[in-house]
């Protein structure tokens, strides 16, 4: 078969193909703010195995935004994935029932609240762009988010919180404490650390900056394993990725919302403990 040959068995094959139903605007949106969401959660999570693992458990897709040169993707969920959590498990996930995943989702939610009521004065939710609206999110390996975006003036900027329970297999790679395990839970881009004490603990915040991105864009994040191993990592980013923004790329944070003391307070808080599984 030549190229000639080629092209016109395509052009046949496309011509037989009968085209998919249009979706209705109100789908559109949907399934439009679930990759964007998806896109970004990975994004923040690029260059650790939270990326890979959500990835594959989860079905979150899209490539990684965040600099990185090794960029991939991942398959988008079946639909009967996305609607029926109770249907059979991916991965050798557990099986949850109906009333688990509304238990996780419902602590997803209140963990969402949680970080919205904790934005300090001066900064206001992006709640105009119904692509990137407030979200949160459960997985049934254990693993808990919750995001927002910030705007100040005409600067935005993204929030976010992640858990781990003891039951998630991301979680549990991660080892010590302090600064080792704040620049473990988040190695690229590589950051520098300081501790601050909350209580009787000392939590390790850490700084960063994307030296491959123009405009640059700069990370602060938080880590913290409970006592009984439930792990926080609470992060804010100057500018949210440079793909997932509906209005293009905006002028990053000069001043990030929360400081480093904050941070760990956040990442220390009760608030965002999920019991354990």
């Amino acid at each position: 078969m030549n190229e000639d040959d080629l092209r016109g068995a395509l052009r046949r094959t496309m011509a037989a193909t009968s085209p998919p139903q249009p979706m209705s605007t109100t789908d559109a949106l949907v399934a439009g703010r679930r990759a964007r969401f998806r896109r970004r959660v990975v994004s923040l999570c690029a260059g650790s195995a939270t990326a890979v693992v959500l990835v594959a458990a989860v079905g979150f897709t899209g490539v990684l935004d965040s600099g990185r040169p090794d960029q991939s993707a991942a398959a988008e969920p079946s639909p009967r994935s996305m609607a029926d959590p109770t249907g059979t498990p991916r991965l050798g996930l557990p099986k949850l029932t109906q009333e688990e995943w509304d238990a996780r989702r419902t602590r997803a939610r209140e963990m969402l609240n949680d970080l919205l009521a904790a934005l300090p004065a001066g900064y206001t939710v992006v709640r105009d762009d119904p692509l990137n609206l407030p979200d949160s999110m459960a997985s049934p390996s254990g693993i808990y988010q919750a995001h927002f975006i910030v705007r100040q003036g005409k600067q935005t900027g993204a929030v976010l919180v992640e858990v781990h329970t003891p039951q998630s297999n991301i979680g549990n790679r991660w080892q010590g404490d302090g600064c080792d395990l704040a620049l473990e839970i988040w190695p690229y881009p590589r950051g520098t650390c300081q501790l601050a004490t909350v209580g009787q603990v000392k939590v390790g915040v850490a700084r960063a900056r994307w030296s491959n991105e123009d405009p640059k864009r700069a990370a602060q994040w938080a880590g913290y394993r409970h006592p009984d191993g439930v792990l926080v990592k609470v992060a804010q980013i100057s500018r949210p990725d440079i793909s997932a923004h509906r209005f293009g790329v905006l002028p990053e944070l000069k001043k990030l919302p929360f400081t480093a003391q904050q941070l760990a307070a956040l990442a220390v808080s009760e608030r965002f403990h999920v019991g354990v599984d």
